[in-house]
């Protein structure tokens, strides 16, 4: 049982639905509704069962590292600690690029998408930015509480790389994009979210009048 299914499971019970698909054209793009009492509840309650489940193998769009060229280093990348405090203190939402070193289009989005010039604008103007390896042990504090990276992808669901999540200003999920995102659809992303058109319309919609 994926960790999806387990939490749909356990809040289906307290009739909490934990997403819905906002693009009706299959794009798997998702919002989440989980409370903030019920947010934290899972990641303190359900956080130790993620390393039983860690040992599930977890589906890939990667093609292989190999024959890639360097992964350029872009210089807005916020540790998860100080976008959580900006974030909170600014209003501003959080980006988290979740990735792995072995990532084929980990390494094309971050050579492509992240460096055009539109998606670094929407980003400044929205977002703090984070990177979540998810295969690493470094540990990071996330409401409150310490995790391993790779504990903290899990907890959000991630099943392949990369996966995009978005962060309202207090730290709660707002939506999830699995897999390469193309710089002009990113943009657009971005701009759904940090706009916060995502309340009173679906992605199709913005997507149409934008």
């Amino acid at each position: 049982m994926t960790f999806y299914k387990c939490v749909s499971y356990i809040t289906r019970e307290a009739s909490v639905p934990i997403h819905r698909a906002l693009d009706t054209r299959g794009d798997r793009f998702f919002t989440f509704y989980l409370t903030s009492k019920n947010y934290r509840m899972l990641f303190r309650i359900f956080i130790p069962l993620l390393v039983a489940f860690s040992a599930l193998s977890c589906s890939s769009d990667s093609g292989a590292a190999e024959n890639q060229p360097a992964e350029q280093e872009h210089d807005f990348w916020v540790s998860l600690e100080e976008a959580q405090s900006q974030a909170l203190d600014k209003g501003r939402y959080v980006l988290l690029d979740v990735y792995t070193e072995w990532c084929g289009f980990c390494r094309r989005m971050n050579r492509e998408t992240y460096a055009d010039k539109r998606v670094q604008e929407a980003i400044d103007q929205y977002f703090y930015p984070v990177r979540i390896d998810a295969e690493s042990s470094h540990m990071v504090a996330f409401q409150g509480q310490s995790y391993s990276m790779q504990d903290l992808a899990l907890a959000f669901g991630v099943q392949s790389f990369p996966t995009t999540i978005f962060l309202n200003p207090q730290g709660e999920p707002v939506a999830l994009q699995p897999g390469f995102i193309e710089a002009e659809r990113f943009h657009k992303m971005l701009s759904f979210v940090g706009s916060e058109s995502y309340r009173t319309q679906t992605f199709q919609q913005y997507t149409e009048s934008n």
